[in-house]
């Protein structure tokens, strides 16, 4: 008897069925962290997630603290991950350089650029790729860079003087985005203090002086959001993302964010001069190498004309990590991460003090205290340094979960840090391979160490006691993976928020807290919708 289509249809039918049941038995009964607590449906299938981060707007991370209330410190939020919402098992996870802790492949598809070093999940070709960027990003070089620095600054002062004699409302958010992505443009691209690099033109930093069009500025702000509101689409349809790019732009620019379509009309408009140009510079770094040939210009600290000239020049990476492709990709996800963070710091800072008019008053009598506009002699100051310490917990850096893989079984008991009133003291032997995430809203929010944790309150920073909370601090992460940047963004916060909380005299203008507060997790914290971002009325001291 001929098998029929029903027939085949029937038995294709019943073997998915009987899969997908072996495989729910074995997620929830023996899977290697089945003995972990947690929801059943969290551990059956990344729907769960998926769940939270595109139909309840990216606040999966705030769900995950509600677990926490049910079911204690160590839980199951997907059929692969555990979350552990307790301080004292930061160092744990997020382990010192020598202790090999690889990323979580899975976390990394938001990002598409598996180029990157802060998408690079293996633990030793990250050591080699950050071997390689590390000698620009070090304190000699940010103390060499900082005149360049410094001439932003002005920049930013004279827009903001602009709006103060003209009695107008300036958009502080606007402004220091565009503060931040021109910065970040100067600061990767070279050690020189005048030209520009292979990275500037690939960032077009040189071409389009932002700080000078804040309508630019606010359309690139407003479009970066944009592109990250679409983070969570890469991590659960990987294949959209790749669809659409295959389309022809009259199909797909409808189901496109804004932000990617504005991007793409940008490429579209430069894609054969500037980016033509960039890769044509880059072949010939490369030309010269294998020739033996050089410019004669070896300027500052690194002895290098450029960041890539030093990937180029390290032994550490074999060819394949100095393809053309990995070093663009290398240099995007440098600026991506150099230009929204320490801009959102400095939005929650400026926010803060604007509230809290008595904060305002003790920083600007401790800055009174010396006329020095230096980074080196401004990290002196302690209440400075407190005020920004909190603009960075409150923040919160990357608002993702970083998940790291340890090689060898780890053993979780809570510490007297733990938060969870559930769960008790019991131990839990977690395998090794499993990813393993400690959330900032998770570390940031901790009563235990923060009291009154949304509250901004900088003396918490001061004195002995401050200092012991530093281990906790996750704004630029942890451990081996720390933020390559931090010297660099530390250098940004300082000469800003010295240089206009002396210059001006500034009072919030149409902007609460809903501005800066964290809503919506999208790689980075994101306000309510609809925040036109923090707004203030400027008088000039």
């Amino acid at each position: 008897m001929a098998v029929t289509i029903v027939q085949v249809l029937g038995t294709a039918l019943v073997v998915v069925l009987l899969r997908t049941v072996v495989g729910a038995i074995r997620r929830l009964y023996f899977h290697p962290i089945s003995h972990i607590p947690g929801p059943k449906l969290a551990a059956l299938t990344w729907w769960y997630e998926c769940y939270w981060d595109l139909f309840q707007e990216s606040r999966f991370v705030f769900h995950i603290q509600e677990l926490h209330k049910q079911y204690g410190p160590i839980i199951r939020i997907t059929p692969d991950e555990i979350h552990v919402n307790d301080v004292g098992f930061l160092d744990s996870v997020y382990a010192p350089s020598m202790s090999r802790r690889d990323k979580y492949p899975y976390q990394l598809k938001t990002l598409r650029i598996p180029g990157a070093i802060g998408a690079t999940a293996n633990h030793d070709l990250h050591r080699k790729r950050r071997e390689a960027l590390s000698p620009f990003f070090s304190r000699r070089n940010v103390l060499y860079l900082e005149p360049v620095i410094t001439e932003k600054v002005e920049q930013l002062c004279r827009l903001i003087a602009r709006h103060a004699s003209e009695k107008t409302p300036v958009n502080l958010s606007d402004a220091l985005f565009a503060f931040s992505n021109e910065y970040v443009s100067l600061k990767v691209g070279s050690s020189e203090l005048t030209g520009y690099s292979v990275v500037n033109n690939f960032l077009f930093a040189h071409q389009t002086d932002v700080l000078a069009n804040e309508a630019k500025a606010a359309t690139l702000r407003q479009n970066g959001n944009d592109l990250l509101m679409g983070i969570n689409i890469n991590k659960h349809f990987p294949w959209f993302p790749d669809f659409l790019e295959s389309l022809p732009l009259s199909i797909s620019k409808p189901m496109m964010p804004p932000g990617l379509v504005d991007m793409l009309a940008l490429f579209d408009c430069i894609v054969l001069t500037e980016l033509q140009r960039v890769r044509a510079e880059l072949v010939g770094i490369m030309q010269a190498k294998s020739s033996g040939s050089t410019s004669g210009k070896q300027m500052g600290p690194t002895g290098k004309e450029s960041v890539y000239d030093s990937v180029l020049d390290s032994p550490a990476l074999p060819p394949s990590e100095k393809a053309l492709l990995r070093l663009e990709q290398e240099g995007s996800l440098l600026v991506l991460a150099g230009t929204e963070s320490p801009a959102k710091t400095l939005n929650v800072v400026f926010y803060h003090l604007l509230a809290n008019p008595s904060t305002l008053a003790k920083l600007r009598a401790e800055l009174s205290t010396t006329k020095s506009s230096s980074w080196a002699e401004l990290e002196k100051l302690p209440y400075l340094s407190a005020v920004l310490e909190e603009g960075n917990r409150l923040s919160f850096g990357v608002t993702a979960r970083t998940a790291r893989i340890a090689h060898e079984p780890l053993t979780y008991t809570p510490s007297p840090y733990s938060v969870s009133a559930a769960g008790g003291s019991k131990s839990h032997v977690i395998p090794a391979g499993t990813p393993i995430s400690i959330t900032s809203l998770s570390a940031h929010t901790a009563a235990t160490v923060f009291p009154s944790p949304y509250t901004f309150d900088p003396s918490r920073w001061l004195g002995d006691a401050g200092r012991e909370l530093r281990k906790f601090q996750m704004a630029f992460n942890k451990g081996g993976r720390k933020c390559l940047g931090i010297e660099l963004a530390r250098a940004e916060l300082y000469l800003v928020t010295a240089a206009l909380v002396r210059g001006f005299e500034m009072e919030l203008w149409e902007t609460g807290e809903g501005d800066v507060a964290f809503v919506h997790d999208y790689q980075v914290a994101m306000p309510r919708v609809g925040s036109k971002g923090v707004r203030v009325m400027a008088r000039e001291l």
